[in-house]
């Protein structure tokens, strides 16, 4: 008589249960798991954006409200106000002038940060000419932060009159500006910095 041996190896229904269980287990992975690895790079894409915020803004409010004031701190002569020494009403920039004035930018359309005097000069683009599409280009963003590792992000500055503080442009000249730099990336979204600036 013949020993009977018993097989080795899987079995056609151990095979099944192996391959239902690792489509479980691949499902679970992908539906879960992975798509928490791309949402890891979101809080250093939002650290990013509030320090090249903060540094804008910082660089924007440090000028004055408007380039027909006082150089030296809006403290003697303000645009929107008559001079008591002349007698001379000077007048504020008109909402539609808003931008860098001529001789503060090159031929190419990037603002020397060196010579913008007021707040509305970094009004544009700021980045690559791709990233910026079609809209005014005033440069890149390492002339607010140094190095190369924003290359995923670009930055837009709008500056308007504001009147009461509620947040949309005014057609006539006001008391206040509003800065927002809006810093955009390619997938993680946008982050919007708002600041304003006042003729006191």
């Amino acid at each position: 008589m013949i020993p009977y041996q018993r097989a080795k190896g899987f079995s056609l229904i151990e095979g099944i249960i192996a391959i239902v269980v690792m489509g479980i287990a691949m499902v679970t992975l992908t539906s879960f798991l992975f798509p928490q690895v791309e949402r890891s790079a979101i809080p250093q894409y939002q650290a990013r954006a509030a320090a090249i915020g903060h540094a804008m803004l910082n660089e924007i409010l440090a000028r004055k409200f408007d380039s027909r004031s006082d150089p030296n701190g809006d403290s003697l002569i303000r645009c929107g106000e008559k001079l008591p020494v002349i007698d001379t009403f000077i007048e504020c920039t008109a909402p539609e002038l808003l931008g860098a004035e001529s001789g503060e930018t090159d031929p190419k359309g990037s603002l020397n940060t060196a010579l913008a005097d007021d707040v509305d000069d970094f009004k544009g683009c700021w980045g690559t000419r791709s990233q910026c599409k079609g809209k005014v280009w005033r440069g890149s963003l390492s002339q607010f932060v140094p190095g190369d590792e924003y290359a995923n992000i670009w930055a837009e500055v709008d500056v308007f009159y504001d009147e009461g503080f509620v947040g949309t442009p005014h057609e006539q000249v006001t008391a206040h500006k509003r800065i927002t730099v809006s810093i955009k990336t390619t997938r993680y979204g946008e982050y919007v910095f708002i600041a304003y600036r006042s003729n006191y």
